[in-house]
């Protein structure tokens, strides 16, 4: 399965998700999509920012003292960006990886099959590489 096919398999069975993007935390692009309309640019370079900040910058770092003792030191895997018009769903592959996927959804998304998704999408997409 190609990046692009497991992107499209995600983005099609979650209801309420407008895009999928896979990106490289370290160097903040965007490596691949799947939208319901394509995206511009910009959009795309924010949600890679967003998603190093969420999980390797500052966001991390002020969440990290109420995570669970047994992360302590390890990087988030795993962040939630709520507004009242989108979520967004920001997943590290595992580990110490580089490699994340940003999803968009509507706010009334279930978050849970999101992010349980979203880490099988990621699973397809590193066993193929």
């Amino acid at each position: 399965m190609t990046v692009s096919e497991a992107l499209d398999a995600m983005r099609s069975d979650l209801p309420g998700c407008s895009l999928v993007a896979y990106t490289d935390l370290s160097s903040r692009l965007v490596l691949s999509t799947s939208s319901v309309v394509k995206p511009m640019q910009e959009q795309l370079d924010a949600l890679s920012q967003a998603a190093q900040i969420a999980l390797d910058g500052t966001l991390a770092d002020g969440a990290a003292p109420v995570w669970d003792d047994e992360a302590a030191g390890e990087p988030a895997r795993t962040a939630l960006l709520l507004t009242e018009s989108e979520a967004r769903v920001i997943l590290r592959a595992g580990g110490t990886s580089a490699e994340a996927l940003v999803c968009v959804c509507t706010p009334d998304s279930d978050l849970a099959a999101v992010i349980a998704r979203g880490q099988a999408a990621l699973d397809d997409i590193l066993a193929a590489a």
